[in-house]
């Protein structure tokens, strides 16, 4: 028996798909309960037999975001980058990422959830250029899980970034470049001024 739809309430099915036995050869089963129809949760059953005939793990992630992003950090990235860039990515995750995030189920991370944390981070004021790269950092974790087999698809590659706005330069005007160099004379930054002439 490859799975079963067992009727729970009204509305409520739970879809049983067998996984192969453990090492004391007992039975594993995973367990989806499915809100709607019954048709609903054969569908689903169906998906989920096809995907495992395809090498699909069906197996949702169950640990929690934090927990894989201690195993991601220490696994994948601690290897391959600078300790200092290893030491931002902890920084930008224990920042803004593990309080909002870190005790949902990562197979439970939805976009939506990863949106609202970037709405808290624009509302604390913090600038796009912030929030364009913790979602860089965090997308490459879910990226990572998702060639781990751990997730389906990356839930950060479907939300929305807030626009960077360049800022224009601005120009010293000649009155007001004279009064730097004499507020810097006699340092470093005189010095180099008057070799860039």
């Amino acid at each position: 028996m490859a799975g079963q739809v067992i009727k729970r309430a009204d509305r409520t099915y739970l879809v049983r798909i067998f996984n192969g036995r453990d090492e004391n050869g007992k039975r594993r089963y995973i367990n989806k309960t499915i809100h709607g129809t019954k048709k609903d949760a054969e569908r689903y059953l169906t998906a989920k037999i096809r995907d495992k005939h395809l090498g699909i793990n069906i197996e949702p992630a169950s640990e929690s975001v934090a927990k894989y992003l201690d195993k991601w950090l220490e696994t994948s990235v601690k290897p391959r980058v600078r300790s200092r860039t290893y030491d931002d990515y902890v920084s930008l995750m224990a920042r803004y990422i593990r309080e909002p995030l870190g005790a949902i189920k990562l197979c439970d991370l939805r976009p939506i959830d990863i949106q609202k944390v970037y709405q808290l981070m624009q509302q604390r004021e913090l600038s796009p250029r912030v929030v364009r790269y913790t979602h860089a950092v965090l997308s490459s974790a879910l990226k990572q899980a998702v060639k781990w087999d751990m997730l389906h698809r990356n839930p950060a590659s479907a939300v929305d970034l807030p626009r960077m706005v360049r800022k224009e330069m601005k120009a010293m005007s000649p009155l007001e470049a004279s009064r730097f160099l004499e507020a810097v004379k006699g340092t470093r930054q005189y010095a180099l001024n008057c070799t860039l002439d």
